[in-house]
């Protein structure tokens, strides 16, 4: 993984880095890493609650705002949700030896690491066992089933990986004294699963120890000494019914708040390094940027940054798919265990790079940053970046739901105290807890205010990547790897446009396609000298898998074993991230090979995605059944839509039916029939969902096929802040400027010039309900329901500054005379024509007729009503 290299990020470097560098304190971090450690080292759900305040009061003490969304733990098992299902609050613990001799064995008030997380409770007064030891997997493996009842085990081998073998041979607890490596004195932290019991052992409950390397030996010595021992075992856990939270800490930004980069690091975790260093991290990001902005030596950026502090992937992953938010963030990070001592990790700074399906440009952009701050400081590490690895954590680089999240981490699992009670402040290094803040601070903060001049220089340094990694392409499957490559550059530039602020949109554009051409045509000419005979493709491969769920199935709550068996078995955690309604099983079995570095056959990936349907995760499509462009054309045509013709579109996609191409192909049917002579208009409207109004960011709230539409390079959009339309067509222009003037639905506005133009409505899949150009009508009744001008809204200027607008104040209530009128009375006048284009119901009715009927039904209703607008507050940005 190379740097990235250009002039804007290196003056960036230059100056904003090195602000942040001189800002940070690394014995700040190390401080907040003393003081949620010792809350978290409990590993208990009494004490997770102290965290959450903590977390809350410090984020709030530095400058930066503080928002808590609440997660229920537990939930209904099987679904593959990411819930909780065994929390509970650990009271107290503790072994003693009783017979032949009385020797204290643990106690979790001294070290709270004894206790396996999931463990269940003795009875109120403890329980009297053998002592058992058994240190061969496989012995433990062939021991008869409940043949141990009534005993504890003492073993050295993984309790978590065993566990339903050790619960088969009818012990009562378990003891494990695993070695923590190089730190014989250290405990090690056990968990039985991840968020609880796993659900192929759910009906099992043990009591679950841990003691360390040489407190395990003195027990087997005492075994060896004395003969068998009794042990008397006290272990007092409650379950815990309640919520989890994920905590933020945000600093907002100045221009569009709503726009986020994200930051996730776990808390609840009893390492200082693993991980309350990452923690501690968040909060120092958003001390060194918010003093830095409150004394004016930096501007606060575009667009907001978010630090989520949540129990690991359980408190993101429910945040992510269940917080409402108006759009998906636009990148972000995992920060895992950060500011290890040199000497304990090797060196090793590790970069990971994001979901290889999402937009890799943040790869690069990390690194580079990364690179410029260790020249600053120089505290021992070296860059390692590396692929992709699914963390879990980091599978929040879904492309659809989630964002590009690289990993950062010093030396991943490789340093001795990793998850053990040796994970203590003794092995943090200040110097790089400071330098390690910093650039992670810079690298959020790049992302946070970039422009359309970044997009511009982030593309060309992608491009240029992506060209080399073509040209060194080995020969075997190079045709293949070749088109896996242009698709990533594609999906990366792709990205790259929820970036554009300001500047010549068609300028932007046309770089990024210029870009993407590039690199077209470089993988191309692999296509075209590839030799051999074509791969044989195996039954069903032709079928398309599209995603219905969030992220991926958490495993631990798939409850039929068959299913969990064929998920787990391909060891391809995000291979659902391809199932995007567009690509057949044949062509994410190719990104898979050359994904994986290692073959996947059709019927592999077959069996994969079926196990997915079974759980509500994905839906499989037959391209035969897909609705083509060819169909949808004929289908407009005998509508009555024709070459020339000049209208405004309102869609569903769904009630279409599976369209190949999703979208883009209903878009291109419709250009099609009304030709070069004509011009398409679709709404645009955000309804105020957007604070800040983007032209060349802001998505629409009308449904996929306006959404597609006006991001095509072709497309006019106008400067409405709350009901932009857009156009494609030699009357584009003309139909979207003046807009902010006119009104959102003023008889200038782009909807009323085409009803004066005698344009169409075409009601796709929806009934005339949703045919804005009514609202033009009831403006020029005119109605006192709506005032055009009466709220205020902001918008993003050419120049890049955002301004305020006067905006609409639609009607406080429903409009006495329905809409669904409009409908009954234009058939009844046989000025509407009926159809289906694919599987939708649709209507093609000329606008000024539409414009006449509701005028006429609204003549005696107006000059009497007394329905008012809906005046709101301004719509305050902060500053």
């Amino acid at each position: 993984m190379a740097g990235l290299k250009n002039r804007t990020l290196k003056r960036f470097c230059d100056t904003t880095l090195r602000q942040l560098y001189r800002q940070s304190r690394g014995n700040r971090v190390a401080n907040w890493i003393d003081t949620l450690q010792d809350m978290e080292r409990w590993n208990s759900f009494d004490q997770f609650d102290k965290v959450v305040k903590t977390l809350e009061q410090a984020y709030d003490r530095v400058g930066a705002d503080v928002e808590t969304h609440w997660t229920q733990t537990g939930g209904h098992r099987g679904t593959g949700r990411w819930v909780i299902q065994e929390a509970s609050d650990v009271r107290s613990a503790t072994v003693d030896v009783v017979q032949p001799l009385r020797k204290r064995v643990l106690d979790y008030k001294e070290n709270p690491w004894h206790v396996i997380q999931w463990s269940a409770a003795t009875p109120p007064r403890g329980m009297t066992n053998e002592l058992i030891i058994i240190d061969d997997p496989q012995q433990i493996m062939d021991t008869p089933p409940g043949s141990l009842t009534g005993k504890i085990l003492l073993t050295n081998a993984s309790a978590r990986s065993l566990f339903g073998e050790i619960a088969r041979t009818g012990v009562a607890g378990v003891i494990t004294d695993a070695p923590a490596r190089n730190n014989p004195d250290a405990t090690c932290w056990v968990k039985f699963g991840w968020g609880g019991i796993p659900l192929s052992a759910a009906g099992s409950h043990l009591v679950g120890l841990v003691l360390s390397q040489r407190r395990g030996q003195a027990l087997r010595q005492l075994a060896a000494r004395h003969g068998p021992l009794k042990l008397r075992t006290k272990v007092d856990i409650r379950k815990y019914i309640g919520k989890h939270a994920t905590v933020s800490g945000i600093i907002r930004g100045a221009d569009d708040s709503q726009d986020e980069v994200w930051a996730i690091a776990h808390s609840h975790e009893p390492g200082a390094l693993d991980n309350s260093s990452g923690v501690a991290a968040c909060i120092e990001i958003a001390q060194i940027i918010e003093s830095l902005i409150a004394s004016g030596d930096l501007p606060r950026p575009k667009r907001s940054i978010r630090l989520l502090n949540a129990y690991e992937c359980y408190g993101f992953f429910d945040y992510l798919e269940n917080a409402k938010r108006f759009q998906t963030p636009l990148a972000g990070l995992c920060i895992d265990s950060i500011g290890c001592k040199p000497q304990l990790c090797g060196g090793r700074l590790e970069w990971h790079a994001t979901v290889p399906m999402s937009a890799s440009f943040v790869d690069r952009l990390g690194e580079s940053i990364l690179r410029a701050a260790l020249r600053l400081g120089n505290p021992g590490y070296r860059i390692c970046p590396g692929d992709f690895i699914a963390t879990a954590d980091t599978l929040v680089g879904d492309p659809k739901y989630g964002f590009p999240c690289p990993w950062i981490t010093a030396g991943g699992a490789w340093y001795d105290a990793y998850h053990s009670s040796a994970d203590q402040l003794s092995v943090v290094s200040s110097l790089g807890l400071k330098v390690t803040s910093a650039a992670i601070a810079a690298y959020l903060y790049y992302l946070a205010d970039a422009d359309s001049h970044d997009v511009m220089q982030l593309a060309r340094t992608e491009t240029n990547y992506t060209l080399k990694s073509i040209a060194k392409l080995p020969a075997k499957n190079r045709a293949v790897a070749a088109q896996y490559q242009r698709e990533k550059h594609q999906i990366s530039t792709g990205r790259l446009k929820r970036w554009m602020w300001g500047g010549d949109r068609n300028r932007t554009l046309g770089y990024l396609e210029n870009c993407q051409q590039q690199v077209c045509q470089a993988a191309s000419r692999y296509s075209r000298s590839a030799s051999g005979v074509a791969r044989r493709r195996g039954p069903g491969a032709g079928r398309i898998p599209r995603r219905t769920a969030p992220l991926i199935p958490s495993l631990p709550n798939v409850d039929d074993m068959r299913i969990y068996n064929r998920i787990n078995s391909l060891s391809i955690p995000w291979g659902t991230f391809w199932a995007d309604g567009k690509r057949t099983l044949a062509d994410i079995a190719d990104a898979l090979s050359c994904e994986y570095q290692r073959p996947f056959s059709d019927e592999q990936v077959s069996e994969y995605f079926e196990a997915h349907v079974e759980i509500n995760y994905v839906e499989m499509s037959i391209p035969g059944d897909h609705v083509s462009r060819a169909q949808l054309a004929r289908d407009l045509k005998k509508l009555g839509l024709r070459r020339g013709m000049d209208l405004i579109v309102h869609s569903s996609l769904s009630r279409i039916g599976q369209v190949k191409g999703g979208a883009e192909s209903v878009v291109d049917a419709l250009l099609s029939v009304i030709g070069k002579s004509g011009t398409l208009m679709m709404p645009s409207f955000n309804h105020r969902s957007a604070q800040v109004y983007n032209p060349q960011t802001t998505p629409t709230a009308n449904g996929a096929i306006p959404d597609t539409m006006w991001r095509r390079i072709d497309a006019v959009r106008s400067e409405n802040a709350t009901h932009a339309v857009a156009a494609i067509g030699p009357k584009a222009q003309s139909y979207c400027s003046g807009h902010l003037q006119a009104g959102a639905f003023g008889v200038d506005s782009p909807i009323g010039r085409l009803i004066k133009d005698g344009g169409y409505i075409l009601a796709l899949g929806v009934t005339n309900v949703t045919s804005t150009a009514y609202h033009v009508a009831e403006i020029s009744m005119p109605c006192g329901c709506i005032d055009q001008f009466a709220n205020t809204d902001h918008i993003v200027g050419h120049d890049g500054v955002v301004y305020s607008t006067p905006g609409q104040a639609f009607r406080s209530r429903g409009c006495p005379v329905s809409e669904t009128k409009i409908d009954v009375s234009l058939d009844r006048s046989g000025l509407q024509r009926h159809g289906r284009v694919g599987h939708a119901a649709s209507t093609l009715v000329k606008a000024a007729d539409l414009y006449s009927v509701r005028r006429r039904h609204l003549r005696s209703a107006c000059p009497s009503c007394n329905i008012s607008p809906r005046y709101v507050r301004p719509n305050l940005r902060s500053t």
